[in-house]
């Protein structure tokens, strides 16, 4: 049995990353159109309705947007915080819905989840642990700092999804309010790339095949600069780098 990886889209308009273990197939967010995530999963080998369930991150649009129309269509099991649930950004969505907790592992076949929560800007985030038959996926994405918890769930990846948000200088001088750019760089915002640099720094180890850099922003970044800082960062290491896009499918990882 393997742990397959697969980023459908990342960025600030849309999320989605697909984790497979044999025939068990779960999504993290729905942050896309129905119509747009099906022909992504489809892409990537999966029909919507053999999804075994999805998970959410936090209640952002970003991160569920598809979720009331993509749910009609597939009544897959919804996976999420009961914090989030209960947010008003919810409030068009019905399905089965089984509530999350911290560090609390959900299993689905071959499959193990485990939520850990995120400093963010929400009303609950959680980042995840995936583990089949020994290998570990660990995404972290949507904090505005790293904290300890973070850290050790990271150690012993053998794929890491690390967020690589902004360049502080592109954020600082680009053309949001101010108020929204110390939001972005505050503790509950989002991570920078030299905060996702240093947190790869000190989390990949011999184990660590495979490094997606997540949820870039469009406006306060590139995909060079974000690229570079965590290179740098891996010193050498045999680690394959890999910048996630926004509606541009990754290139899938299996461990």
């Amino acid at each position: 049995m393997s742990l397959k990886v697969q980023v459908l889209s990342s960025g600030s308009s849309g999320n989605a990353a697909l984790y497979s273990a044999g025939s068990c197939h779960v999504l993290i967010d729905c942050g896309l159109t129905a119509r747009t995530l099906t022909a992504l999963l489809r892409h990537a080998g999966v029909e919507p309705r053999a999804l075994s369930a999805i998970f959410v991150t936090h209640e952002h649009t970003d991160h569920i947007q598809g979720l009331p129309v993509f749910l009609r269509q597939t009544r897959v099991p919804l996976f999420v915080a009961p914090e989030s649930f209960e947010s008003e950004a919810f409030r068009d969505v019905k399905a089965h819905v089984e509530p999350i907790r911290p560090n609390v592992p959900v299993t689905l076949g071959p499959l193990t989840v485990t939520p850990f929560p995120l400093p963010h800007d929400a009303a609950c985030c959680f980042g995840y642990v995936l583990q089949a038959d020994g290998v570990r996926a660990v995404q972290a994405t949507d904090l505005g700092s790293p904290t300890s918890l973070v850290r050790e769930s990271l150690r012993g990846a053998h794929c890491m999804l690390v967020e690589f948000n902004h360049d502080v200088d592109r954020l600082m001088a680009g053309s949001y309010p101010i108020h929204v750019k110390l939001r972005v760089r505050g503790e509950l915002g989002h991570l920078s790339n030299e905060q996702g640099a240093q947190l790869v720094r000190e989390c990949a180890g011999a184990e660590t095949q495979s490094l997606y850099l997540m949820h870039l922003s469009q406006q306060n970044n590139v995909p060079a600069l974000a690229s570079l800082a965590a290179r740098e960062a891996l010193e050498g290491k045999p680690v394959k780098v890999v910048v996630s896009e926004h509606l541009a499918p990754a290139p899938p990882w299996e461990g």
